[in-house]
């Protein structure tokens, strides 16, 4: 019995998954093709802040492009966090295990292995 509902949920899972683009095609119906395209652009990028559950605050780490070849610290690593508008930061060494998941709000300190910050990106 279990085997026989193994595939069917694995379709469905994989249907729930592929629909989740649906309502925004679907609501360009009445409306015209370039006003549609701008309108799911729209729902696409403020959809896409409020889904991450961090009430639209995203990372800007491109004015900190000049504090690369300093030493981190955790209080550099704070005020970087700050300007960058994130919410979170974390300093990554060489070799480190880090969870590879994508957060628009957190700031990444990849440095050296003697804490020189080597590149500052967002994710």
């Amino acid at each position: 019995m279990i085997r026989k509902l193994i595939p069917f949920l694995l379709v469905a899972s994989l249907a729930a998954c592929a629909n989740t683009g649906a309502p925004r095609s679907s609501s360009a119906s009445g409306s015209s093709s370039s006003s549609a395209s701008s309108s799911s652009g729209a729902a696409s990028s403020s959809g896409m802040s409020s889904a991450s559950g961090y009430g639209g605050k995203t990372c800007d780490a491109a004015a900190l492009q000049s504090q690369i070849g300093q030493k981190a610290t955790p209080s550099v690593m704070e005020d970087l966090r700050t300007r960058s508008g994130s919410s979170t930061a974390r300093m990554l060494r060489p070799g480190q295990v880090v969870t590879m998941e994508y957060n628009a709000t957190r700031l990444n300190l990849i440095v050296d292995d003697k804490d020189v910050m080597t590149a500052i990106r967002c994710g």
